[in-house]
């Protein structure tokens, strides 16, 4: 007959402060309240958090100027992620899907994820942790509004695109090796 036994749970404060520092980000609370606040504050239970293992998904309608219905709006951080993030951390570069079936040149090419700035650019002109969620929020529902408008005035046949661009595809690839 086998016993099994088992250890005594930590009565070292240390001990569970090595087991929080051992979780990812996503998975840390501290992290978590932090980069909710402001996005709970704004859109309550309307924003969902779905934890997985890995990765954690923030969902939530989003409205967006000229639009009759909310758009789902999905913000996936990875623990690792399945993407390039171009010397950024995982966390500074999550993926945020919107409006699904619609095309733009300004979507990642492999799962069609917003892009939504510039790996490369300094960070005071890129989205950070720092800036809470409900900042890649606005960055998405502004992101959509300008995909909107682009497909209205021609699209790919000439569409206007209101915002700033930056260097997409190879681009970014060169100039990655390049700072290496």
């Amino acid at each position: 007959m086998s016993t099994t036994t088992r250890s005594a749970p930590a009565t070292n404060p240390r001990a569970a402060t090595v087991v929080a520092a051992s979780l990812w980000y996503g998975l840390r609370p501290s992290w978590q309240v932090a980069v909710e606040a402001a996005a709970r504050r704004e859109h309550g239970a309307a924003l969902r958090l779905l934890i997985q293992p890995d990765r954690i998904i923030y969902r939530m309608p989003v409205e967006v100027p000229g639009r009759r219905q909310p758009v789902l709006t999905l913000i996936v951080f990875h623990r690792w992620p399945p993407y390039p993030c171009w010397g950024l951390s995982p966390e500074e570069y999550p993926r945020v899907f919107a409006a699904p079936s619609e095309f733009s040149p300004h979507r990642m090419p492999d799962d069609g994820a917003l892009c939504l700035y510039y790996p490369l650019a300094p960070p005071h002109e890129r989205w950070r942790p720092v800036d809470g969620l409900l900042a890649l929020v606005d960055l998405a529902r502004n992101h959509v509004f300008l995909e909107d408008h682009w497909r209205a005035t021609g699209g790919y046949s000439g569409g206007e695109w209101l915002g700033p661009e930056q260097p997409h595809g190879t681009e970014v690839s060169t100039r990655v090796k390049s700072r290496a």
